[in-house]
C-alpha cells in the first residue's frame, strides 16, 4: 500500500496535468519526446547488467552491498560507452529519423542512462530493506520535477525541448532521492565493498548479465522498436498520438502493477527460501487485478475516442482511437506484468525470452502490414488481437511455473 499510494500520486500527477500539457504541446512534440525516450529506454534497461535484480537474493547484507556496487559500476561504464557512441553517431541517428532537432539532445543520453542505472540499483536496494516509503518518495519526486519543467517550458513555448528536459530532470531527482542516504554515509558503504567480492558476485549471478540482460534488451527493443516502425511507416503525428495514448493507458498499469511487482518479488523470494507455496499468491494477484482493472478498462474500451477528445482537445482524437484499439492488450498486460518476476525467481529466464521473441514478431508484422496498407489502425488492430492471445498464454505459463516442484536453483 505504501508503494501503491506513492506510485498513485506519481502516476496521477502527469495524468491530471495532461489536459494542460496537451494544449501547450502538439502531437509532433510528443513524437520527438517518444523518440528520445525510446533511445534512452533501450540503453537504460541494460545499464546495470541487470545485476540489480540479484540484490534481493542473498541472505547476507554484505553480499548485497557488493552486488549494489557491481550494479553502479556497470551504470558508469555503460554511460561512458554511450557518450562515445553519441560522439560518433549523433548525426547519422538524427538523419535516420529525419529529426535534426534531436541531435543536440543526444549528448544528454549518458546522463539519463547513468541516473537510470543508479535509480534501478537503489530501487531494489530499498525494496530489499523494505524502505518502501523511500521508493514511493522517489517516484513522486520524479513526476513532480518532470511536470514542473514541462509546464514552465511549455508556457515559454519551447516545444519538444520542454518535454525532453523535464524527462531528464525527473530521472536525476528520482535517483538522488533513493541514493542520498548511501551517499551521506559513504564510509560505511566502502567498508562493505571489496574488489574481490564484487568479482565473486559478478560470477555467481552471471545469468543476470548473460541471460536476463539480452532478454531485457530485446524486451525493451520490442517496446521501443515499435516507435521506430511507426515513425518510418507513418508520421510524427501518429507517433505522438500513439505515445500520448500509451502514456495515459499505462498510468493504471504503473499505478498498481509496478507496486505489486516489487512487493511480490520480495515476498516470493522469501517464500522460495522458506519452501512455502507461491502459486496461491499468484492466483490471488490475478483475481484482484481482474476485479480492479476490468471496469476501468471496459469504460475506456467503449468510450476512449470521446473521452480523449473531451479531456485533451480535438487534435487528440487519433490518440483516443488508438487507445480504444489497444485496450484488450493493455488490460492483459496489466495482469501479467506484476508476476513476470517469476521467470527470474524460478530460473525460467530462457523460456520467458521466447514470449519476448513472439511479442516482437507480432509487433513488427502488425506494423509492417499496417504500413504497407497505409492504415495505422489496421496495424494496431492486428497487434492488439494477437498480443492479447499471447498475454493469455503468459498468464497460464506464469501460474504453472509458480509450482515449487518446477524450481531449479541457480
Amino acid at each position: 500500500m505504501t508503494l501503491a499510494s506513492g506510485t498513485a500520486i506519481a502516476q496521477a500527477i502527469p495524468v491530471l496535468i495532461s489536459p494542460i500539457l496537451s494544449r501547450l504541446y502538439t502531437p509532433d512534440d510528443f513524437g520527438v519526446l517518444a523518440l528520445f525516450m525510446s533511445i534512452a529506454a533501450i540503453l537504460s534497461v541494460i545499464a546495470t547488467g541487470r545485476y540489480e535484480l540479484a540484490i534481493m537474493l542473498p541472505k547476507k547484507e554484505r553480499e548485497a552491498y557488493n552486488i549494489l556496487a557491481l550494479s553502479l559500476l556497470f551504470a558508469f561504464a555503460v554511460s561512458f560507452i554511450t557518450f562515445i557512441l553519441v560522439l560518433l553517431f549523433k548525426k547519422p541517428v538524427a538523419d535516420f529519423f529525419d529529426e535534426p532537432g534531436i541531435e543536440s539532445w543526444l549528448f544528454l543520453l549518458p546522463v539519463v542512462i547513468l541516473f537510470s542505472g543508479i535509480f534501478q540499483a537503489f530501487n531494489y536496494w530499498s525494496t530489499r530493506n523494505k524502505t518502501y516509503r523511500k521508493n514511493a518518495t522517489s517516484r513522486v519526486s520524479r513526476s513532480s520535477v518532470t511536470v514542473t519543467a514541462n509546464l514552465g517550458m511549455g508556457i515559454a513555448k519551447t516545444g519538444s525541448s520542454g518535454l525532453i528536459l523535464g524527462y531528464i530532470l525527473g530521472h536525476v531527482m528520482a535517483a538522488m532521492v533513493l541514493a542520498w542516504s548511501t551517499i551521506s554515509n559513504l564510509r560505511h558503504f566502502k567498508n562493505q565493498v571489496t574488489r574481490k567480492e564484487i568479482i565473486e558476485n559478478a560470477t555467481r549471478y552471471k545469468n543476470f548479465l548473460r541471460i536476463n540482460t539480452p532478454h531485457a534488451f530485446i524486451d525493451s527493443l520490442q517496446d521501443n522498436g515499435l516507435i521506430y516502425l511507426i515513425m518510418y511507416f507513418f508520421s510524427k503525428l501518429i507517433l505522438g498520438s500513439y505515445s500520448f495514448a500509451y502514456r495515459i493507458l499505462k498510468a493504471p498499469v504503473g499505478l498498481i502493477g509496478n507496486a505489486i511487482y516489487q512487493v511480490f518479488y520480495q515476498k516470493a523470494s522469501e517464500a522460495l527460501k522458506e519452501g512455502r507455496e507461491i502459486q496461491p499468491m499468484v492466483k490471488k494477484i490475478y483475481l484482484n487485478l481482474f476485479l480492479i482493472g476490468f471496469p476501468m478498462f471496459v469504460l475506456l474500451f467503449l468510450f476512449a475516442p470521446s473521452i480523449f477528445t473531451f479531456v485533451f482537445g480535438e487534435e487528440w482524437k487519433i490518440s483516443g482511437d488508438i487507445a480504444q484499439i489497444l485496450m484488450p492488450w493493455i488490460f492483459l498486460n496489466f495482469m501479467v506484468n506484476p508476476v513476470s518476476c517469476l521467470a527470474i525467481i524460478m530460473n525460467k529466464q530462457k523460456t520467458a525470452m521466447y514470449f519476448t521473441f513472439a511479442d516482437i514478431t507480432i509487433k513488427v508484422v502488425s506494423m509492417v502490414i499496417g504500413g504497407l496498407n497505409h492504415d495505422f489502425r489496421l496495424g494496431f488492430i492486428i497487434m492488439s488481437t494477437l498480443g492479447s492471445f499471447l498475454m493469455i498464454g503468459a498468464l497460464i505459463w506464469y501460474y504453472r511455473i509458480a509450482n515449487l516442484k518446477l524450481y531449479k536453483s541457480y
